[in-house]
């Protein structure tokens, strides 16, 4: 798995492209519950129409919630079934210390996640004895099962940092193009840095990173 080390301001970031799907994979998943949606509305009974309601309030909160995290739990999420690992890392840090970097990244993220989990785990189960009277209601009923949406995703992210640390040591690369992109942004920030971070993304044949670093735009 590519890694990016990237430090955005004074915070410090991993960034990874999206991994390549299998031919046959994408979107098998949400077919999948798709299916076991049109599956239960079909039946017509009450029980059946309530559960398909809830499986795409989950589903359709899921998706949602996607777009509103730190893109960073994603690239951690991902992480959980990648290969070994390929530090890119800009030229102005060793790599002693680039390895400590992220180090120190994994185990904020780790930690991070893992509190998070138990704490949203712990609101899920608070608000598990409502499901059987919010099911029947229509309306964007997601906002009860956030926290179980919540948990299921630092789970997964909490997992990713786990192997990042089962994959250590990387193998490390030193990157001019990340030199450049940090100093563009602590001198000008991230707004008036986009036509830098859209050359130096394109020369590290990163498409996606102009998107992700604006996401950290304060």
């Amino acid at each position: 798995m590519d890694s990016y080390l990237i430090q955005i301001g004074k915070r410090w970031v991993l960034y990874a492209e999206d991994l390549p799907v299998s031919e046959g994979e994408a979107g098998r998943s949400q077919n999948h519950v798709d299916r076991i949606i049109r599956s239960l509305a079909a039946r017509g009974a009450w029980w059946a129409t309530g559960m398909s309601r809830l499986i795409r309030a989950v589903r359709d909160g899921y998706y949602e919630l996607q777009n509103r995290l730190d893109p960073m739990e994603r690239v951690f999420k991902r992480m959980r079934h990648a290969g070994p690992m390929r530090l890119h890392f800009s030229s102005s840090l060793s790599e002693p210390e680039a390895e400590a970097r992220l180090k120190s990244l994994l185990a904020g993220q780790r930690n991070r996640h893992g509190a998070w989990m138990i704490l949203d785990g712990l609101l899920a189960l608070g608000t598990l004895p409502l499901a059987p009277f919010l099911v029947p209601i229509p309306g964007p009923n997601v906002f009860f099962y956030y926290p179980a949406l919540r948990t299921f995703s630092h789970w997964l992210a909490w997992q990713g940092a786990l192997a990042g640390f089962r994959r250590m040591p990387p193998q490390l690369v030193a990157r001019e193009e990340i030199a450049s992109l940090e100093n563009a942004i602590g001198r000008n920030g991230i707004t008036d840095s986009r036509a830098e971070i859209q050359e130096l993304s394109s020369r590290l044949k990163l498409e996606n990173l102009p998107e992700f670093i604006a996401r950290y735009q304060s």
